[in-house]
């Protein structure tokens, strides 16, 4: 099993599967939240979220919880970005680091 899922509407996350990435479309984020459950249980190394249909970052914590896998990343879609994924690494590395250094 790969260790790497992507969720996503299907046009967004298909060519990763070449890749040996594990996609898993999805039309809506309640969608994308029961998806994400669903890698934590299976053990997941890395999740990749389109900005679009990603949970809010509050839900993702609350459903990822204290674990250290998966690690989950909010990415653009190929409508683009919506600021999203930039937004909350900022507030994740304003947090780490005490400061905004981006």
């Amino acid at each position: 099993m790969s260790e790497i899922a992507m969720i996503g509407d299907k046009d967004s996350i298909l060519g990763f599967k070449a890749l040996g990435v594990v996609i898993f479309p999805v039309n809506s984020k309640g969608e994308s939240a029961e998806i994400l459950r669903n890698i934590v249980d299976q053990e997941y190394k890395v999740a990749f979220i389109t900005e679009q249909m990603a949970p809010s970052s509050e839900e993702i914590t609350r459903i990822v919880g204290d674990k250290t896998f998966p690690v989950v990343t909010m990415i653009p879609s190929n409508r683009g970005s919506t600021g999203l994924a930039r937004s909350s690494l900022k507030s994740l590395v304003r947090r780490a680091a005490g400061a905004d250094i981006l």
